[in-house]
């Protein structure tokens, strides 16, 4: 299973790298359906490009992009790796009021919150 899992992270990697968001080659990535029947930031809004830029070496932007991507993959990876560590309630109440306040804040349209909106696409 951790195989499977490990050649899919590389294959989105590669993806992601040959055709990163915004470019051409990147037309048939899908877009987020929450944010083009609501036109409001889901949690997930800006992954793929906070990946690209990630990839890239660009860390700024990967944090402006989606700031959860990379603490919600260190914490999935830890949990594919160790399956025996499991979350107690309380951590994941945490982490579930996390990323409703992060999905909450980042829609509000005004200074500081408008900085946690992914960067638009050229």
């Amino acid at each position: 299973m951790l195989g499977v899992l490990a050649v899919l992270a590389v294959l989105a990697c590669v993806i992601v790298l040959a055709a990163p968001p915004g470019s051409p080659r990147a037309k048939w990535l899908p877009k987020c359906m929450v944010y083009q029947n609501t036109g409001l930031y889901c949690p997930g809004c800006g992954c793929t490009r906070a990946l690209s830029a990630l990839l890239r070496g660009d860390l700024k932007a990967s944090l402006h992009n989606n700031l959860l991507l990379i603490p919600g993959s260190l914490l999935a990876a830890l949990l594919v790796v160790k399956p025996q560590i499991s979350l107690r309630r309380p951590v994941a109440i945490t982490i579930v009021v996390i990323i409703v306040a992060f999905t909450v804040l980042r829609n509000i349209p005004c200074a500081p919150f408008t900085a946690l909106a992914p960067i638009p696409l050229p």
